[in-house]
């Protein structure tokens, strides 16, 4: 067993196009990603939660919609639950219009304006900078014809601190993913494709050596090759761009070889319906390639269209990214993820379920 795990090992470090997917690929993107600041202004994402519903809150609503780079929600009603999105970062800013906003005769009794509410984390210094003068000014120049006012007293900020957490941290994390998938899926299925037009495959079925064993040195030694490539990949984004991990490495490693048994078991039923490499190769980057772009790996899922972020779900790089996340950035312990755990549990057993049905050695 251990044998054949060596001699996989020494085969894939042959192959030229295996290497490339493993390590080249998503190392060349770690590169181009650290090489560009990700982390400007870009567009805020505002939860308003308006308790006053008069007409100048309506004017405040109205204009607050005018400035391009925040985008209003309405939809959020719980200030406790939208405080914990923020937590989370799920949500960049949560504004709280009082009840008293429209209510002059209740603020002359109150010696003044009823301050705006604005609740962020200090996840984006900058951004929030510029988002609370931007709110400030206009809460200002609303109440600017109600006589003299103290600017201070308009808007009140309340500031939950949260780790330090930027654009390159998550997409490190989704590199890695993707990474690992790429190879997993377009590896195993070239290879084993390779071994069936070379008939080796039906030659093991006449020698001594039990067919499981096969299998399950070339997983082994495929799973191992992933955790090689994922430490390269972190270690490149860490020492060189200057990333973060901040969880436990090997719960991030564990993670990582259960995502890439998914990817393994995906790539040999594309082995099983591939007639040659090239065909394997092809059907494997049609698979990946969406997943890629649908599962989070460069961006939120919640920034995608119409239904796609509960689409998105259903991709097995999903949850693997997400209990990536949670681990290597949020530095929750690994039990914690136990609903992502559970998904791509799943996939494994109904992957490898499907891999046995499917499977031909000729």
């Amino acid at each position: 067993m251990v044998a054949l795990v060596l001699a996989d090992l020494k085969m894939m470090a042959r192959n030229r196009q295996a290497i490339f997917w493993a390590l080249f690929f998503p190392l060349m993107l770690v590169v181009v990603f650290g090489l560009f600041d990700f982390n400007g202004v870009g567009a805020a994402d505002v939860a308003v939660i308006d308790k006053s519903g008069g007409p100048r809150a309506e004017i405040f609503l109205e204009r607050l919609d005018g400035i391009e780079f925040l985008e209003l929600e309405f939809d959020e009603d719980d200030p406790v639950k939208a405080r914990k999105k923020i937590t989370d970062g799920d949500l960049g800013y949560l504004i709280v219009i009082p009840e008293m906003f429209d209510d002059p005769a209740a603020q002359a009794q109150a010696t003044g304006p009823a301050a705006v509410a604005l609740v962020y984390s200090t996840r984006n210094p900058d951004r929030n900078q510029l988002v609370d003068g931007a709110i400030r000014n206009l809460v200002s120049d609303i109440h600017s014809d109600g006589g003299p006012i103290v600017p201070a007293q308009l808007l009140t900020a309340d500031v939950i601190q949260a780790s330090e957490v930027d654009y390159f941290d998550n997409v490190l994390i989704g590199l890695l993913g993707l990474g690992i998938m790429t190879n997993s899926i377009i590896s195993i299925a070239v290879r084993i494709s390779t071994f069936r037009n070379l008939s080796i495959l039906k030659r093991l079925l006449v020698t001594p050596l039990p067919i499981w064993k096969f299998f399950a040195a070339e997983i082994t030694a495929h799973v191992l090759l992933a955790l090689v490539q994922a430490g390269i990949i972190l270690a490149l984004g860490v020492f060189v761009f200057d990333g973060h991990v901040n969880g436990n490495l090997i719960w991030v490693l564990a993670v990582t070889a259960l995502g890439s048994v998914v990817f393994l078991n995906i790539g040999f039923i594309l082995s099983a319906w591939a007639k040659s490499p090239a065909a394997a190769s092809g059907m494997g980057n049609a698979v990946a390639l969406p997943m890629m772009f649908l599962a989070g790996t460069f961006f939120s899922t919640a920034a995608l269209p119409w239904i796609l972020p509960e689409l998105s779900l259903a991709l097995p790089l999903t949850p693997m990214l997400a209990a990536l996340r949670d681990i290597a950035i949020d530095s929750e312990p690994i039990w914690e993820t136990w609903p992502y755990l559970a998904a791509l549990g799943g996939w494994v057993v109904a992957t490898a379920l499907v891999a046995v049905k499917v499977f031909k050695f000729g």
